[in-house]
């Protein structure tokens, strides 16, 4: 699963994106959590950022009790809160880097997993809108996950779908009914793409969200099997 994140060079994400307006005024995140409100990439004729709230609340609950930070793209199609997002209301999240946790002898140690030139990259999303009983929208949204690439997989079983720049347009405006073979195309972002490196143990509190979280950890072991 993909349960952190990181959006620390948002200045970049009007021209990345291609987003022809961007009012927001976005501070680097170092830390973005389930729950938390972020921008989001979606096509309405041209594209543009949403901002909203990480967990996906599907539109037919009667309560926003269901909440799903991820969604695997194995089987999507079919999956009740997933099956009707992923024909329609499919997304970008903007990210710089992401963690996943390894277990070792001494507990849990996070990783941090970026891009080896930095650039801004997007994982495949999906969204929802759910409306309360006043009215009220709340729009949501999951990371797509698939299986790990042979480097991920030293630290986890699942990734975050991450799209090639050249992806990402056929992945916010293919018709529904040709979805499928979307899906079967994309594959994993190759390993000698990615970086990792152990950060500290403060990026699992939530509050703390600073550049320090993104500083490499020294540690021979960890120095080894990911040079």
């Amino acid at each position: 699963m993909c349960g952190r994140y990181r959006l620390s060079n948002a200045e970049r994400m009007s021209e990345r994106f291609q987003i022809e307006t961007n009012d927001l005024d976005l501070a680097p995140r170092y830390n973005i959590a389930p729950q938390q409100v972020m921008p989001i990439v979606v096509r309405d004729g041209v594209n543009h950022l949403e901002l909203m709230q990480w967990g996906l609340i599907p539109a037919w609950c009667k309560e926003p009790k269901s909440i799903a930070i991820n969604a695997r793209i194995e089987g999507i199609l079919n999956k009740p809160a997933f099956r009707n997002p992923i024909r329609y209301h499919r997304c970008l999240i903007p990210a710089t880097g992401f963690y996943e946790w390894r277990q070792e002898a001494a507990g849990k140690t996070p990783y941090h997993i970026h891009r080896r030139d930095g650039d801004l990259f997007g994982f495949a999303g999906i969204f929802d809108i759910w409306t309360d009983r006043t009215g009220k929208e709340t729009k949501t949204f999951a990371i797509i996950t698939t299986a790990p690439n042979e480097f991920l997989a030293q630290i986890h079983n699942r990734m975050p779908l991450i799209l090639r720049s050249e992806q990402e347009n056929l992945w916010l405006t293919t018709e529904p009914g040709k979805i499928d073979s979307l899906l079967q195309s994309l594959q994993p972002l190759p390993a000698e793409e990615l970086e990792m490196y152990p950060v500290s143990r403060m990026v699992n509190r939530v509050g703390n969200d600073s550049p320090q979280l993104v500083e490499k950890l020294e540690s021979d072991g960890a120095e080894t099997l990911f040079r």
